[in-house]
């Protein structure tokens, strides 16, 4: 193993461990002499992004993708500095570029899908979520579509995708939350109460969902009340 490799997996392993200061001791002999040593400026980015310097880790994962550009790790973590530097649009482009990389990959089409939505591209969004799901992604990101399907007006999608979410996860009272209210402008009175219900037992103390739920139970003229 050659001195860099060495002290590369020493730097590692203290960063990993919680020795910052050591860590970033011998990140910065390593690149001092080696500047373009791109898996180093990798994890020293990783490391300044930790400490809460953003910036700098941003300009490390740059320069680490200009001497890489093949390596999804990289960019995926590139990406969400830039998404934590509220800086949307520059944090999809670079999970685009890793999408083109590794089509499938679930962290991409996850990032993807939120820097989508933090730019303001609802549709663009709930493709990337879509694309996600159809993949087996978890209950937090089939949320996040059910959200932009029904931004976009695709109620019964909406529906169903936060069907899933709460199949996967049922501890989620704004998933519920969502689900009723949707339930209710389609029409599905019965099912919304029972989403109703699902969230005041998640929720106890909410009372606007109490009063959705009265409202919805309410009896049309010469109608019987909802089970």
């Amino acid at each position: 193993m050659s001195d860099s490799h060495s002290l590369l997996a020493e730097a590692f392993d203290r960063h990993q461990s919680g020795g910052f200061d050591d860590a970033e001791r011998l990140y910065r002999r390593i690149l001092a002499g080696e500047p373009a040593e791109a898996e180093a400026l990798h994890r020293y980015g990783l490391l300044v992004a930790q400490l809460g310097r953003l910036e700098e880790a941003d300009g490390l994962l740059a320069r680490a993708l200009t001497l890489d550009s093949r390596t999804t790790e990289v960019a995926v973590n590139h990406a969400k500095i830039l998404r934590a530097l509220h800086r949307p649009e520059d944090a999809a482009r670079r999970f685009h570029h890793a999408l083109m990389l590794s089509p499938a990959l679930l962290t991409a089409l996850e990032g993807l899908g939120h820097a989508e939505r933090e730019a303001g591209h609802t549709a663009v969004a709930a493709e990337a979520y879509g694309r996600a799901a159809r993949l087996g992604t978890g209950a937090a990101v089939l949320h996040r579509w059910g959200i932009a399907l029904d931004s976009l007006g695709r109620s019964e999608a909406a529906a169903e995708a936060l069907r899933r979410s709460a199949r996967l996860d049922p501890t989620v009272p704004s998933v519920a939350v969502r689900l009723a209210a949707i339930l209710e402008r389609l029409g599905c009175k019965g099912e919304a109460a029972g989403w109703y219900r699902r969230a005041l037992v998640l929720q106890p103390g909410r009372d606007e969902l109490r009063r959705a739920l009265s409202d919805i139970a309410k009896p049309a003229v010469g109608q019987p009340p909802l089970a």
